[in-house]
């Protein structure tokens, strides 16, 4: 390699590509802004339906992998939102 010709002292950091927001030593991974924003568009989806019916009721289940980040993220992002259940 290129590096080791050089004589260069080089750190490489593998992160792997998941909009879930769940990798321990990075910020904000790939994706996730969009997963956010997706999501919110399927809450304001499902509060525009559930205001269309006297006592309507708009249930929205978002994928996560473990920990429900774009759930909280995009419920908090919301004013439509009531209640967020994260298992």
């Amino acid at each position: 390699m290129e590096v080791e010709k050089c004589d260069l002292q080089v750190s490489v950091a593998g992160i792997p590509k998941t909009i879930d927001n769940d990798i321990a030593v990075i910020d904000k991974s790939f994706g996730f802004d969009t997963a956010v924003e997706v999501a919110q568009k399927a809450i304001n989806a499902a509060h525009v339906e559930a205001e269309s019916f006297e006592n309507g009721v708009g249930i929205v289940k978002l994928m996560g992998r473990y920990n429900g980040f774009i759930s909280m993220y995009a419920t908090l992002a919301s004013r439509d939102v009531d209640c967020c259940l994260i298992p």
